[in-house]
């Protein structure tokens, strides 16, 4: 880059200087400037990916005779890979005096609004032996300016 000092041209202007595209500016300034439009992009950057997902818990509990089904959800959890989703653990028990076999748990994350189904998640456990838990972990994939509500069943 050619830079030219123009003090002689201008009086009272030695810090002006031009390029060689014949452009006047102010050396050190351009870059402070720089600076605070890159510290505000990065400030409305991390606001705008984290204002859409506000996460809140929700506790659920079913029973189908011996077996037992306890779960919670996170709503709106967001990440960078996945977007937002929400996660669901839980556990399931048996309190029968027989084991139970081909137990599958399905869950459906439902749009409020809509009613239709986004996502569905089935979790197969093998079996049951009577007093036995079994814990398990889903996501669910969502939209962020969704609402949503989790729907449970058993089959066995």
């Amino acid at each position: 880059m050619w830079i030219v000092f123009i003090s002689d041209r201008l009086p009272g202007a030695r810090h002006l200087q031009e390029d060689r595209r014949g452009d006047i500016y102010r050396g050190p300034r351009k870059w402070v400037h720089m600076k605070l439009i890159a510290g505000m992009l990065v400030l409305v950057i991390a606001l705008v990916t984290t204002s859409a997902c506000l996460s809140t818990t929700t506790v659920q509990n079913s029973s189908e005779g011996p077996l037992h089904v306890h779960y919670q959800y996170y709503q709106d959890s967001w990440s960078p890979e996945l977007g937002c989703y929400d996660h669901l653990t839980g556990y399931v028990y048996s309190t029968g005096n027989v084991s139970s076999e081909n137990v599958r748990l399905n869950f459906n994350l439902v749009n409020i609004e809509t009613g239709t189904i986004r996502d569905s998640k089935p979790i197969f456990i093998d079996s049951l032996a009577p007093g036995d838990t079994v814990s398990y972990e889903a996501m669910l994939d969502g939209e962020c300016t969704q609402d949503y509500r989790v729907d449970f069943a058993f089959e066995h």
